[in-house]
């Protein structure tokens, strides 16, 4: 372990930190923490440790002689007062942490590209959100192979299907003669994300469309909303347990629903090509 590592801390930063980035924080911390700036009698503690770690971290030869102490009969009430300084020191140095932690989560490398996904990610919520009202494209499929039937999200019979061309979605309430003798059906999908949204099933007895489950289209408006969330956490930036709680949330779960999202069905390569292919 680092025996430095410490002295870092004070500052928010990595074993690893410049001292470019020493400096910065340090001038920061200070005008923060400064006795002229700050009345709370317990700033002065927090100022001499940020200078003696930025001395300790930009000057190996720097070393640290603690002021001795002459010790004394102390009555009750210098104890009394001396507790209530503990507390109060307790209390201000919690609070520090707390602005550290923030700070530590709000700047920084991972924060840029907290920022740059969280763009990425209400663009596909804004695309997903239009998406259905543009035209759509109508492919001819042969069916493969599918499941029997059982209930889907709304209690409705759904049945699996998987075509010649990788295509596998849900349809809901099928007809219990379907694809039995005739595997080629007509599939209704969205412009821009080719989201499967309705298939057509026809023989020479009767012709039927069938809603799709489970599908991004079926989950309209929540994979939008849900996509928005990483937007609203740069948005809101709180010191508060909420926004670590919709930071944590955002950075990975959402995250890995926009990554399943764009890699299924090859969404990525429709989005690229604006839907036409």
């Amino acid at each position: 372990m680092n025996p430095k590592t410490k002295y870092y801390q004070v500052f928010g930063l990595s074993d690893n930190a410049s001292k470019t980035e020493i400096r910065s924080a340090y001038r920061k911390l200070a005008m923060q923490y400064h006795p002229d700036k700050n009345p709370d009698p317990k700033a002065h503690s927090l100022f001499v440790d940020l200078t003696e770690a930025y001395h300790i971290l930009l000057n190996d030869n720097y070393r640290h002689v603690p002021v001795p102490v002459t010790r004394r009969e102390k009555s009750e009430s210098d104890r009394i007062r001396e507790a209530q300084d503990r507390l109060k020191s307790q209390q201000f140095r919690e609070q520090y942490e707390q602005d550290r932690f923030f700070r530590k989560l709000t700047t920084g490398r991972s924060w840029r590209v907290f920022r740059g996904f969280a763009v990425v990610s209400a663009l596909l919520a804004l695309l997903l959100l239009i998406d259905p009202f543009l035209p759509s494209h109508f492919e001819e499929h042969v069916v493969q192979s599918y499941s029997s039937i059982y209930n889907g999200m709304d209690h409705s019979d759904i049945r699996y299907i998987h075509t010649e061309n990788n295509l596998n979605m849900f349809i809901e309430n099928p007809h219990p003669n379907i694809l039995s003798s005739d595997p080629y059906i007509s599939v209704e999908r969205s412009w821009l994300f080719r989201n499967p949204t309705q298939v057509w099933y026809r023989n020479l007895f009767f012709k039927h469309k069938y809603a799709v489950d489970f599908s991004a289209v079926n989950l309209y408006p929540a994979v939008p909303i849900l996509f928005l969330f990483p937007a609203f956490t740069v948005f809101y930036r709180r010191q508060s347990y909420a926004f670590s709680i919709v930071y944590y949330f955002s950075k990975y779960i959402v995250s890995a629903c926009v990554v399943y999202f764009l890699l299924s069905q090859q969404r990525w390569l429709h989005l690229l090509t604006f839907g036409f292919v």
